[in-house]
């Protein structure tokens, strides 16, 4: 699949994700868990924002997830795979397709050198992708917690490299991806609190795709967000 035709297909899937919205908005109201604590103060699963940073964290953490195997990343991501064969990979697809701009490559015309990039984590704009990780909106860690454990090692590397769904691969200021961690909403949120609506209802879009399960304190989380969601989702 060419680069024209990756880009275009994330922008069909973004618009049919978009006119889907309003529907599966009250799905999840209907199906809510709970409601949490006002973001002023600690929730029940003791978190909050921090006011001075803006950052959503944890003082106690939900207990983990369990697997059924012993996580290793190599088993999902040994390197980032170039399924067409066109020297591009992953990596260097997802920031072609995410630059605001045409973006330049190298010489040989396999990597990416400037582009122009909005990282929804923190609302800051690069335009040196060396400032930039790809992130795996759901965690490698954390989707093998919720199932992938058990998966044949060939679809644990196609979810590593999800380039047919926008929201599971995204550029981010590599600052921010790496507090993160393999953390889930309910320990950690990105600062721009404006995103929070998009990324928790993209972390519950990527789950279901991939048949992943959320535990009690994640979906609380997910769940509660999206309920005051509505409009910024339209």
């Amino acid at each position: 699949m060419g680069s024209a035709t990756r880009q275009r297909n994330r922008q069909i899937k973004i618009a049919n994700m978009n006119r889907g919205t309003a529907t599966v908005f009250a799905l999840t109201l209907m199906f809510s868990a709970g409601v949490l604590a006002h973001w002023g103060g600690l929730n029940q699963e003791g978190c909050h924002n921090n006011r001075k940073t803006g950052e959503y964290h944890c003082h106690r953490k939900s207990a983990p997830k369990t697997d059924t195997s012993a996580y290793d990343r190599d088993d999902y991501l040994p390197r980032w795979a170039d399924a067409d064969r066109d020297c591009r990979d992953t990596r260097q697809e997802v920031l072609a397709d995410e630059s605001l701009v045409p973006v330049t490559w190298s010489r040989n015309g396999c990597s990416v050198t400037t582009g122009r990039w909005h990282d929804p984590y923190t609302g800051r704009v690069f335009t040196d992708p060396s400032d930039l990780d790809i992130d795996h909106l759901v965690p490698l860690k954390e989707a093998h917690d919720s199932g992938a454990a058990a998966w044949s090692q060939s679809r644990k590397r196609a979810y590593a490299n999800d380039l047919s769904h926008p929201e599971a691969l995204i550029a981010v200021y590599n600052g921010a991806n790496r507090a993160k961690g393999a953390d889930d909403p309910a320990s950690w949120l990105p600062p721009e609190t404006a995103y929070h609506c998009h990324y928790v209802f993209n972390w519950k879009q990527v789950k279901g795709y991939w048949g992943l399960e959320m535990d009690a304190a994640e979906e609380r989380v997910v769940n509660s967000i999206l309920e005051n969601c509505e409009s910024k989702l339209r």
